[in-house]
C-alpha cells in the first residue's frame, strides 16, 4: 500500500468497487465540462468524483448579490493556507477554492471575461502547437455559451457593450452569460475616470488598455448564478450513464502492475470514512484544481521521489515538475469615503434595507441583490510606469532572468528552461506594451482588509488593483501519505521584485483614479491606503501586510514541452502516463489577464476533442 500513515482512519472494502469508462476526480468548472460532454455519447459511462456536496439550492450561490455571505468561503471552500510567505512580512494567506459540486464557480464573482489574444498565443508559442493560440481556441469558448445579448435599458444605462462574433447563442452552449438588470452609477463614473479606451466587449481578447462592463455567467432572465453545475450538471442529472458521487474524496490512482507507460486502473475514493474503489476502463481525467490534482498525483506515487518520499509515498514514476510553477494573481484595494447615497454598503450598514432588498429579489429579482457590481480595465506598463523606471526594471529582469528562473525552478533543470521561456515571453510583452499587468476594478461600496467592525459607518468607493501578470512562481506539494493532510502551499508571492512594484504602482494608480473627474464628484478623501501613505515605499510596506491571493492560481501541471519542465502534452496527457488527463487550471502554463472560470470552460469543452469520441 501506498497509503500507509492513513490506515487506520479507514476500511478498504474493494467488494463495492465500481466501475466506468471515464472517472473525473473533480466536480469543478473543468471537471463537470468535460464530463457532461462525455456523457453524451450514451454508450459510454461517466463517473465524477467530487469532494464537496451539492450546494446549488443556497440562497448565497443562486443569488448574485450574496456573493461571499453564507457557507461560500466556509462549508464550501477548500480554504488552503500557504506557507507564511517571506515577501509578505511572512504572512500565511488564504488561497480560496470551491468545494463543491460546481467548483469555484459556486463561491465566485461570477465575471466571465477573457485574457488577451497574445498570451494565449504565448500557450502555442511555448508548446509549438497553433491548436493552442486564440484563433483555435475561440470555437471552444463560444461552444460553452449560452449567451444572453444586452437588452435597451443594458446597453443604455449600464454602458454594456458586446460583440456578436465572440460569444456562443446556439443549442449547444451549456453556461449562462449575460449582464444584471441594477446598475451603480458610479461604475459609468470611473469608466470615464479610468483614462482607458472603451472595450468593444472584454471577451474579444482585445482587453489591454481597455475598460468595460464584464459579462458575467448569470441567467440574464431570472437574475441568478449559472455555475458548472446549473451548466454542465442539473440538466443532466438524470441520464443514467452519468453518475457524480458527492461527498467523495479521491485519494488516489491505481496503476496496472507492470505497465509500461503506466496505465490507470482504479481511483481510490474515501465517504464517510470508508475508503472505495472505482475501476477505470478507459481514461482517469484529473480536474481537481491547481492545487488538489497534483496533490492526488503525488499521493498516487507520481511525482518528485524526494518529496515523496519525505510524505512517506512510494515512488511509482518520477515526475520532478508535478506541483511545481504555480503562479497566482495578488488582491489589493484603494478606497475613498463617498457622499453617494447608495453603494453596496447599505446591505450591511442597515439590516432592515437588506431584508427588503432580498424579498424584492425573490419577488421579481430586481434590486441590489440582482447586480453584479463589476466595470474593470486592464492597465498595460504604461499606465503605471514613467518610461525611465519601466526601462530599468526590463533591464534589471531580464539581466537576472536565469537567476530567477534558476530560483522558482526549485532544482528542476528542465523546469528553469521552461521559466526561462515564460519570463522571455511575459517581459516581451513588457517591453511592446501589451501585458495586462493590472486588473483594476471599481466597486460600489467597501472592499479591503479591515473588518466591518473595525472600520467607519461610512459609504466607500474602492479600487481593486490585482496584480494580473506575476513573474514568481512558487509550488505545492503533499507533506504525508495521509489524504486528508492539507498540502504545503507557496505561491511565493512578490518573489520577483518586478511583480512588487507593479503592484505597489497599481495601488498608487488606483488612489489617483479615485481623483479624476468626474469620480472626483463623489470623493471624501481616502481611507485606504490612508493619507499619511504617500511614497511608493510607504505603500509597498502596507501593501506587504494586507494584500491577499485573488484566488487565480495556475500552472502546477503545466502543458509545456517535458524539456520545458512540462508536465501534460497538448493533448493534456500526463507525461509518461498512458490513459490520464488534465483538466483544470493546473494545466495553464503562466497566468492570464483574466478571471479563470471562462477559459477553464473552453478547455473543457476542448479537452472533449482528444478522447475517444468525435467532436460534435
Amino acid at each position: 500500500m501506498i497509503l500507509t500513515s492513513c490506515l487506520f482512519l479507514v476500511t478498504l472494502l474493494p467488494s463495492l468497487a465500481l466501475a466506468a469508462d471515464y472517472v473525473v476526480i473533480g466536480g469543478g468548472t473543468g471537471g463537470l465540462t468535460v464530463a457532461s460532454r462525455l456523457a453524451e455519447d450514451r454508450s459510454i459511462t461517466v463517473t465524477v468524483l467530487e469532494a464537496g456536496p451539492n450546494a446549488e439550492n443556497l440562497p448565497e450561490v443562486f443569488i448574485p448579490g450574496l456573493i461571499g455571505t453564507g457557507q461560500s468561503f466556509t462549508t464550501l471552500n477548500w480554504a488552503y493556507q500557504t506557507v507564511p510567505q517571506v515577501n509578505l512580512n511572512n504572512r500565511q494567506l488564504t488561497v480560496n477554492a470551491g468545494k463543491a459540486l460546481g467548483g469555484s464557480t459556486i463561491i465566485n464573482s461570477m465575471i466571465f471575461p477573457r485574457g488577451a489574444k497574445v498570451q494565449y498565443d504565448s500557450w502555442g508559442q511555448l508548446n509549438n502547437d497553433s491548436s493552442w493560440t486564440w484563433n483555435a481556441l475561440l470555437p471552444f469558448f463560444k461552444r460553452a455559451e449560452i449567451f444572453t445579448p444586452p437588452n435597451n435599458f443594458q446597453l443604455k444605462d449600464g454602458g454594456v457593450r458586446f460583440s456578436t462574433g465572440v460569444h456562443g447563442f446556439g443549442p449547444i452552449g451549456r453556461v449562462k452569460v449575460g449582464f444584471p438588470n441594477f446598475f451603480f452609477p458610479q461604475s459609468a463614473l470611473w469608466r470615464k475616470a479610468s483614462g482607458f479606451r472603451l472595450s468593444d466587449d472584454l471577451a474579444d481578447g482585445n482587453v489591454v488598455s481597455e475598460v468595460g462592463v464584464a459579462p458575467n455567467s448569470i441567467d440574464a432572465n431570472n437574475n441568478t448564478r449559472c455555475s458548472a453545475t446549473c451548466a454542465y450538471y442539473t440538466p443532466f442529472k438524470d441520464q443514467p450513464n452519468f453518475t457524480v458521487i458527492t461527498n467523495a474524496t479521491a485519494t488516489r490512482i491505481i496503476w496496472k502492475e507492470n505497465s509500461q507507460p503506466l496505465q490507470a486502473s482504479a481511483v481510490e475514493y474515501l465517504v464517510n470514512g470508508r475508503m472505495l474503489l472505482i475501476n477505470v476502463t478507459k481514461e482517469v481525467i484529473l480536474a481537481a484544481g491547481t492545487i488538489g490534482t497534483p496533490k492526488v498525483l503525488e499521493l498516487s506515487g507520481v511525482g518528485n521521489s524526494t518529496i515523496l518520499k519525505a510524505a512517506g509515498v512510494a515512488l511509482i514514476k518520477e515526475l520532478p515538475s508535478v506541483g511545481e510553477n504555480l503562479g497566482d494573481h495578488v488582491h489589493s484595494w484603494t478606497n475613498s469615503f463617498t457622499n453617494i447615497t447608495l453603494t453596496k454598503d447599505a446591505l450591511l450598514l442597515n439590516p432592515e434595507f437588506m431584508d427588503q432588498q432580498r424579498a424584492l429579489w425573490f419577488k421579481n429579482r430586481t434590486g441590489l441583490l440582482s447586480n453584479v457590481p463589476r466595470s474593470l480595465s486592464i492597465a498595460p506598463p504604461s499606465s503605471i510606469f514613467v518610461k525611465e523606471t519601466l526601462s530599468d526594471l526590463l533591464k534589471y529582469s531580464q539581466t537576472k532572468l536565469v537567476q530567477f528562473a534558476r530560483q522558482f525552478s526549485n532544482g528542476n533543470a528542465q523546469l528553469q528552461k521552461g521559466i526561462e521561456a515564460q519570463h522571455k515571453i511575459a517581459l516581451e510583452l513588457y517591453q511592446s506594451d501589451q501585458q495586462g499587468v493590472l486588473e483594476m476594478n471599481l466597486e460600489p461600496g467597501y472592499s479591503g482588509p479591515t473588518a466591518f467592525a473595525d472600520r467607519p459607518r461610512r459609504n466607500y468607493t474602492t479600487i481593486n488593483a490585482v496584480l494580473y501578470a506575476p513573474l514568481s512562481r512558487g509550488r505545492t506539494h503533499i507533506t504525508s501519505s495521509n489524504p486528508l493532510t492539507p498540502p504545503a502551499v507557496d505561491p511565493a508571492y512578490w518573489a520577483h521584485p518586478l511583480d512588487a512594484a507593479a503592484h505597489v504602482a497599481g495601488i498608487q494608480l488606483g488612489r489617483r483614479m479615485l481623483k479624476f473627474p468626474p469620480l472626483n464628484s463623489i470623493y471624501q478623501g481616502e481611507f485606504e491606503p490612508g493619507a499619511d501613505r504617500v511614497t511608493d515605499s510607504d505603500v509597498e510596506a502596507w501593501a506587504r501586510a494586507v494584500v491577499t491571493s485573488d484566488n487565480h492560481e495556475v500552472g502546477t501541471m503545466a502543458m509545456m514541452p517535458r524539456e520545458l519542465g512540462g508536465v501534460v502534452d497538448t493533448k493534456l496527457r500526463i507525461y509518461g502516463i498512458d490513459n490520464v488527463r488534465v483538466v483544470d487550471a493546473s494545466i495553464i502554463p503562466l497566468p492570464i489577464s483574466a478571471h479563470l472560470s471562462s477559459t477553464i470552460y473552453m478547455i473543457g469543452e476542448k479537452v472533449r476533442a482528444f478522447s475517444h469520441l468525435a467532436l460534435l
